[in-house]
């Protein structure tokens, strides 16, 4: 009987679906800019910043309990290679393709841009600016968390070795449930390191440590267990007033900002790994279907939403058409073009997948 936590599975391919509606969005943020920006909308960015505390961190410390369980049966130089072909270059390939697409679409939309695809490669290639490619120039896009996933597996690695050549016996499963909220304080002061525009490697790396050495210990997920609608409650609570503060009241560098963020990612993250521990561990044609596309289902997705809403907003200027109608596009056409690439034996590896196709 496989002992696989088919959960963390799930919960990966939900949310990285659900990255669709949440990047699309975007298009009506108020504070900053995008790759294709239409207006300010108070509902569409109250999505955005209610979702975005604990989103992407849950991603992080996903990747660290899937690090911890791999690393039973995988030696160091196994993961390692493993992590160059799953991470580094689904990340060229995907920068030169998927987010050179994004940039072009988006030189197009802001500046007229009048060249083709290919010409564009110049822009891309050779400006560099405020790495948010919304200009067209040099930037990961939303591969951004490819390259530091990538970083931080490599960084993780090393520090592994170290801790079990030197505090081989470490562990972490006997920690009071009552400590874990303490553990938000670890990420908070590793932010600073090598922060991005607001994306650390350094606060990232405690995440993925965290979800590595603690919350993949089934003592301390079982007793985290038992609180989690507390937990989904608390993140509810911090993720409204956050949303307040920042959408509609404007306060969007204030304290209590800072505090609600941070409070609304830790319940956030304890909550939702909880609520998929008893209600999200199945596994069946659906489940199977959805986790074997789930990576390049986030390597294509904006791609084809940029795309999607460059042409729909010339056509219509109704926020919902435009929003749902670019939402179930995307996922039709991100659907198609994982079955499409997952039949080409060559092109297949270079985003990621295994050399030999595997049929759900």
């Amino acid at each position: 009987m496989s002992d696989r936590k088919y959960y963390i599975d799930n919960l990966r391919w939900l949310w990285i679906v659900f990255l669709i509606p949440f990047h699309a969005a975007m298009a009506w943020n108020g504070w900053e800019g995008n790759y294709i920006w239409l207006y300010e909308n108070k509902v569409l960015s109250s999505l955005v910043i209610f979702i975005a505390p604990w989103y992407m961190p849950l991603l992080f410390v996903l990747a660290g309990m899937s690090t911890r369980y791999a690393m039973k049966n995988r030696s160091y130089g196994q993961f390692a290679i493993e992590r160059v072909k799953k991470l580094l270059i689904p990340l060229i390939t995907g920068g030169f393709t998927v987010v050179a697409l994004m940039t072009y679409m988006s030189d197009k939309y802001h500046n007229n841009y009048s060249g083709s695809f290919f010409a564009h490669y110049q822009v891309f290639l050779t400006n560099v600016t405020d790495l948010t490619g919304y200009d067209g120039s040099l930037t990961p896009g939303h591969l951004w968390f490819l390259l530091f996933l990538f970083i931080i597996s490599m960084i993780s690695l090393l520090l592994i070795a170290v801790q079990r050549k030197i505090l081989p016996k470490l562990s972490f499963a006997k920690i009071k449930t009552a400590y874990l909220p303490i553990l938000m304080f670890f990420p908070l002061i590793m932010t600073p390191i090598l922060d991005f525009g607001g994306k650390s490697i350094g606060g990232n790396l405690a995440l993925f440590l965290i979800g590595y050495y603690v919350l993949s210990e089934e003592d301390v997920l079982e007793r985290m267990t038992k609180y989690r609608y507390l937990y989904l409650a608390i993140m509810l609570v911090f993720d409204v007033i956050l949303t307040y503060t920042f959408v509609w009241k404007g306060n969007q560098i204030g304290i209590v900002d800072t505090i609600c963020n941070a409070c609304a990612t830790w319940f956030g993250i304890l909550g939702f790994l909880g609520l998929a521990r008893c209600s999200f561990n199945q596994n069946n044609v659906i489940t199977r279907y959805m986790t074997s596309r789930s990576f390049m289902i986030y390597i294509f997705h904006f791609g084809w939403l940029v795309v999607f809403q460059y042409y729909l907003c010339k056509v219509t200027k109704s926020v919902m058409i435009l929003y749902f109608v670019s939402v179930v596009g995307t996922l039709v056409m991100t659907l198609l073009t994982c079955e499409v690439i997952k039949r080409i034996p060559g092109i297949r590896i270079l985003f990621g997948e295994k050399e030999k196709m595997f049929h759900v």
